[in-house]
């Protein structure tokens, strides 16, 4: 009863939450026309069938069944017929037109580009108000922020990062001179290095070193931290020409919490049950699920010692690594010019043959099995993705096992990938790692939230314009399944969290609909300005026409970015039933 309850309380207040993002936008449009002395036909919160309305002084109120946006019928303005319907309210043949015997109405008196500009131009400044007055309560009431420490979990021992001295349990301090308290505050630090002075591709790192030990009263993993260690400056890939940066082969820190073992597998035998939290290996503070495998499949003549707390008691386990562990090689796609080549065909277009990738020019096979590569012995998937990619563009000598039988190859990697699919299921599931959150009080102040928020919007756009290097792409942006999902994530979390996010949703929907493009804010500015220039309006048709092909690829645009959101569902699942906590801080 009270998880239904739970449920109804989420639903209801993201619902809230959304539909007064919306409403804020919309009010700003009508408020401003009635200022203005416009005809306001319809006052809209979403799109579709109407399932309540209600008419007053003329202006009829509708709430609409696809909670994906809203409007307001402004006749006078440019057409949204494409979307909205008839801007005055009638059906085709009801216009005064051949089919009907009514009397056309008065043509509505024309109305000023001035006029036009302030009305579109007053949803997106009423969200970025609505945004300053949340980010303001938030000040007041304190804000979670997020407490997980940036701890490093798995370094790859052929990484530039394991040569200059960092370890699995260091711990980030400073990034170029800022302060860092959680993983967020790194990849932040990281990302805009670039604005901070420092060389290209170089992020000078403070790290403290911990002594970690078991608490022997809770069985908690205890650490002391040292001093912070000299600075170490730090490789990081740029993306391409926007120049932002991230850590190449560093991992977090992550629970090692079994939730479930799978049979038959690799580490099936070694007897642990759900709810074991692996802790150390041959007195080797576990620190990662990376780290944990590379841990036990290293050093084969070496019997693994497997500490584990189990309920109140610890317990210890062994593991004999096999002999021939490696990774097995589970496909070697051949690449494809992708999805847009469909089209292309389709308009005679001819394309350039696609080179072969190193696997399929080594004649690497499905199920080939990789156990050493330069004569160093994989033991795991991250072990060979390390080797790969510190040795880019050199030639590389696989030892593999097929049919039974041991065989040389040699491949070199392009562009840090040898084009093959790996596989290597140890069997083990682990718990996800609990969400921690500690409230700031007072929050932080309303200019720190909205910069922050532009900070983010502005990395993604970067982002998105060097997409091969990146990796970000149209497909990771959230339409309203998304927004809905991360809504009811962080509302399930705490009502801040989701106020929080209302502010980045709010200034989103401001910019996006400034963006000059018919259908948005923004291009009826434009064609506002046009007319304003020309001393007449942009012709009725090519508004339509204008209007019409844009609220298609939106459309388009929508359905895209919706199927995607869908594809995350899972992944929404996951987080929404994660743990958290939230505790109380300064």
């Amino acid at each position: 009863m009270l998880e239904i309850l739970n449920i109804l309380y989420v639903v209801v207040v993201v619902l809230l939450l959304f539909g007064a993002a919306i409403f804020v936008h919309e009010f700003g449009h009508f408020w401003v026309a009635l200022k203005r002395g416009l005809v306001v036909e319809e006052f809209a919160i979403g799109f579709g069938p109407i399932i309540w309305s209600r008419e007053k002084d003329g202006i009829l109120y509708t709430i609409r069944c696809i909670p994906a946006g809203g409007f307001v019928k402004l006749p006078q303005m440019l057409t949204s017929e494409a979307i909205e319907g008839k801007a005055d309210g009638k059906e085709e043949g009801e216009d005064g037109g051949e089919d009907s015997d009514e009397v056309p109405a008065e043509p509505l008196p024309q109305i000023s580009p001035l006029s036009k500009i302030l009305v579109a131009f007053a949803g997106p400044i009423m969200n970025v108000i609505f945004a300053i007055v949340i980010a303001i309560l938030l000040w007041i009431v304190g804000l979670p922020k997020e407490a997980s420490d940036p701890v490093v979990g798995y370094v790859g021992k052929n990484s530039k990062e394991y040569e200059l001295g960092v370890r699995p349990g260091d711990k980030f301090f400073s990034i170029n001179g800022k302060k860092v308290e959680d993983l967020s505050e790194v990849t932040y630090a990281v990302l805009g290095s670039a604005k901070k002075g420092v060389p290209e591709g170089v992020v000078v790192a403070v790290m403290k070193r911990g002594k970690w030990d078991v608490n022997e009263t809770t069985g908690e993993l205890a650490v002391e931290w040292g001093d912070p260690m000299p600075p170490i400056k730090l490789p990081a890939a740029a993306w391409g020409r926007v120049g932002y940066y991230r850590l190449n082969f560093v991992e977090f820190k992550q629970s090692c919490e079994i939730l479930s073992v799978a049979e038959p597998s690799l580490l099936a035998s070694v007897g642990f049950e759900p709810g074991d939290i692996i802790e150390d290996i041959n007195g080797d503070t576990v620190h990662g699920h990376l780290h944990l495998i590379n841990l036990l499949m290293a050093n084969v003549e070496e019997e693994k010692i497997i500490s584990v707390m189990r309920n109140t008691n610890r317990i210890q386990l062994t593991f004999s690594t096999p002999n021939q562990a490696g990774v097995k090689v589970g496909a070697v796609p051949e690449p494809t010019h992708g999805t847009w080549a469909k089209f292309r065909r389709k308009f005679g277009k001819k394309l350039e043959p696609l080179e072969a990738t190193p696997a399929m020019k080594a004649k690497i096979k499905q199920n080939d099995l990789i156990q050493a590569i330069n004569g160093q012995r994989i033991i795991s998937v991250t072990h060979l993705t390390d080797l790969v990619r510190a040795n880019d563009d050199k030639e590389l000598e696989l030892d593999i096992i097929r049919d039974g039988k041991e065989k040389k190859v040699y491949a070199t990697p392009k562009d840090r990938l040898l084009g093959i699919l790996l596989q290597q299921d140890h069997g083990l599931l682990f718990k996800p790692e609990p969400s921690k959150y500690i409230v700031q009080q007072p929050g932080p102040t309303p200019w720190a939230q909205v910069a922050d928020v532009l900070g983010k919007i502005a990395i993604t756009f970067r982002a998105l314009g060097s997409r091969k290097e990146s990796g970000v792409g149209v497909k990771d942006l959230s339409g309203p399944v998304g927004i809905f999902g991360m809504l009811s994530i962080m509302a399930n979390t705490d009502l801040r969290l989701a106020l929080s996010f209302l502010v980045l949703l709010n200034i989103n929907l401001a910019i996006l609909n400034l963006l000059p493009v018919p259908v948005l804010d923004g291009g009826h500015i434009l064609l506002s300005l046009i007319e304003w220039v020309r001393k007449k309006p942009v012709s009725v048709r090519l508004q339509e026409y204008a209007t019409t092909a844009f609220a298609a690829v939106l459309l388009c645009f929508f359905l895209y970015v919706t199927m995607h959101d869908v594809k995350r569902v899972p992944l929404l699942h996951h987080l929404f039933n994660r743990d958290t906590q939230v505790e109380a801080g300064k």
